[in-house]
């Protein structure tokens, strides 16, 4: 799911979540990791639970659920309101209910990335492409550099970048080579993966482990919503790589597994739950049935 980006937004929209009162020990400690803006929490409720559910949710459904998780009503209110006036989401209204649902641009949008979020392992593999690029005032290098990373190209230095071989035609202005990797030093792996990531990966491992998950079905919902938030979070930082090009000492596989384990596990409390309050499961999370 990718990163919005939401401008001259009032406060609430970009509301944190408070520090929950009294909540089992996972939820307590997962709420404490990173900055979690109400918005995102919704979009990740919508791309976990909603959307093989239909797409459509309650508003009732999404206040029990982020009620379990601190969040005021009205940073809620206000958030559904602005994701549907930046066109994400759609609201639409039954009697006294009003429901909400992804836009097709939403869709669109969050389809590819919620597959890796729930894929096995990641998905790029070589051959790839080296491209190198000449000096260049600070302002082209940035215009390119834009350019190159939607492609799917990433800076191992200001002048050089890797990429899959499908990543798209590399600019007239660079040398390009193309083949198999036979050696990648530390600082290019740190380059894909800095410290700042391999440390917030670190924290998550650390935050699942050994701990006891609620037994009660919201909760089970609570857990699952911060444990996909987190790790999709984590997981859009950085390019869909396999394990042996990153750092030597990079925990994001041994993460993944833990993540998919417990949101399996979860599942089994989280799920009866919600087929009630959305509706029956029609797939899972990445598209398939």
């Amino acid at each position: 799911m990718p990163t919005l980006v939401a401008r001259s937004q009032p406060p609430v929209y970009n509301a944190r979540m408070t520090q929950p009162d009294v909540q089992p020990d996972m939820i307590a400690r997962l709420s404490q990791l990173g900055d979690l803006r109400v918005w995102s929490v919704i979009i990740t409720i919508f791309g976990d639970a909603v959307m093989p559910r239909g797409g459509v949710v309650a508003a009732s459904t999404l206040a029990a659920i982020t009620d379990r998780l601190s969040i005021k009503p009205e940073a809620l209110r206000v958030a559904l309101y602005r994701l549907a006036k930046d066109g994400w989401i759609t609201r639409t209204k039954s009697g006294r209910n009003s429901f909400y649902g992804l836009s097709e641009r939403g869709r669109a949008e969050f389809l590819p990335a919620t597959r890796r979020i729930y894929a096995n392992a990641p998905q790029l593999h070589g051959p790839y492409q080296l491209l190198g690029l000449p000096h260049l005032p600070e302002a082209e290098r940035a215009r390119q550099e834009t350019a190159l990373r939607a492609t799917g190209f990433l800076p191992l230095s200001p002048s050089l970048f890797l990429g899959p071989r499908q990543a798209g035609n590399p600019p007239e202005n660079a040398i390009a080579l193309s083949g198999d990797i036979t050696r990648l030093p530390d600082w290019a792996r740190t380059a894909l993966a800095p410290q700042a990531l391999q440390s917030d990966y670190d924290q998550l491992a650390h935050a699942l482990a050994d701990q006891t998950p609620p037994d009660t079905p919201l909760d089970a919902v609570a857990l699952r919503t911060l444990l996909i938030h987190h790790w999709r979070r984590l997981l859009l930082r950085h390019a869909d790589l396999p394990a042996d090009m990153m750092p030597k000492a990079w925990s994001g596989e041994d993460c993944r597994a833990q993540v998919l384990a417990l949101h399996a596990a979860l599942s089994k409390l989280a799920d009866p739950w919600l087929d009630n309050a959305v509706g029956p499961c029609s797939g899972t999370p990445n598209g398939s049935p």
